[in-house]
């Protein structure tokens, strides 16, 4: 009797772990971009990363702009521009703010 405790015991923890791996796969999941846009972007962009192909994930340029975040195309032109400006501005601020003295 014990030991068919002792498994249904463990098949239960077996199953809640399985619940949260998987609900946290599909937030996940939920939060990748399927489809892009080829179109240049009219709202400021404030930042961007890059997601890599994981499907149901796609490769994209993942813009972040004043009014959410918005999928491009890595092949673009413009997208290749746009991410040396703001790693030109990245770079401009880290070495601002290590030149600046510091105050006492």
């Amino acid at each position: 009797m014990q030991l068919g405790m002792s498994k249904l015991a463990c098949l239960a923890l077996f199953a809640g772990v399985l619940l949260v791996l998987s609900s946290a796969t599909e937030m996940k999941v939920k939060s990748c971009c399927t489809k892009l846009s080829i179109a240049n972007i009219s709202a400021p962009i404030i930042g961007y990363r890059i997601q890599k192909k994981n499907l149901p994930c796609i490769r994209a340029v993942v813009f972040e702009t004043t009014e959410g975040e918005i999928c491009s195309h890595w092949k673009q032109d413009w997208v290749y521009e746009k991410i040396m400006e703001l790693e030109k501005i990245r770079k401009e601020r880290m070495t601002d703010s290590k030149t600046k003295p510091s105050t006492p």
